[in-house]
């Protein structure tokens, strides 16, 4: 689970918000981290080979792209691939790596899907629980709306998330460490709000020469359910939803979900 700062704020527009962090604060804060922490996260091949199979040679657009763990790879495979993400930070680095160049990049808030005049695309996706990043349920709504805009006629929308599990019944505090040798330290400060559906934190980098550095993360979750009433407001249907991405069946043991909805509404069951 990408774990992406505490307290919160109630914003003039009433969503809930976290004080200081903003869109780009996440990428800013681990940019220089990402691909060593999370470069080796299992289910890579098997999410660009899904992607790459779903798109059929259409353009692909990857929301919250980060350094290209995944984008990179897709132009690779000779496909059309868009990657949008907050964090300059985090951009820099995917244009810098080798293949970086065959992805197009577009520097923009996920809740808004600005691209300008790119698209329509056979499939818009977003993996490792990143569209949990967006602070709110009416910014992970809106994401939803802006992605079926720019889908092509049939086009599909992937979702991978974790799936929630029984809530704490107060809110729930918690340290662990992550990082202990020699050099240095890293802690993992969290802080799970069940009533806001919230898990906040700080990841806190201590070493002797560097000091002390703050990554800071927060993600708003929701169910599967809570994403099928998203993307069914915004005119899209659950077409398949999986374990994981080799398409391992669903259910209620399953601790994630990948969810693809389709652009229309559903088809009408046959008689």
């Amino acid at each position: 689970m990408r774990l992406p700062a505490t307290g919160t704020i109630a914003r003039a527009d009433g969503e809930r918000d976290v004080q200081g962090y903003r869109p780009d604060s996440y990428g800013d804060g681990f940019a220089d981290v990402y691909d060593d922490w999370y470069g080796d996260l299992p289910g890579l091949h098997d999410t660009v080979r899904t992607v790459h199979r779903l798109a059929a040679g259409g353009p692909i657009l990857e929301l919250g792209c980060g350094t290209g763990r995944l984008a990179v790879p897709l132009a690779h495979l000779g496909a059309e691939v868009h990657g949008l993400d907050a964090s300059a930070a985090m951009l820099d680095r995917l244009r810098a790596k080798p293949g970086g160049d065959r992805v197009t990049v577009h520097a923009g808030d996920m809740a808004e899907v600005e691209v300008g005049a790119a698209g329509p695309f056979t499939v818009v996706f977003i993996a490792f629980n990143t569209l949990f990043n967006l602070p709110s349920e009416d910014l992970q709504r809106r994401c939803f709306d802006r992605v079926a805009r720019h889908l092509a006629p049939g086009g599909c929308f992937v979702v991978e998330c974790f799936v929630p599990g029984d809530p704490p019944e107060t809110v729930r505090d918690a340290v662990e460490v992550h990082t202990l040798d020699a050099a240095r330290v890293v802690l993992r400060i969290s802080r799970q709000d069940p009533d806001a559906s919230t898990l906040s934190g700080q990841h806190v980098e201590f070493t002797e020469a560097g000091g002390v550095r703050l990554r800071p993360w927060h993600l708003r979750y929701g169910t599967p359910e809570d994403l099928d009433r998203f993307a069914a407001a915004a005119g899209m249907h659950l077409e398949e939803r999986w374990a994981d991405w080799t398409g391992r069946p669903f259910d209620d043991e399953s601790t994630a979900h990948v969810s693809m909805y389709r652009a229309g509404p559903a088809p009408r069951p046959a008689e």
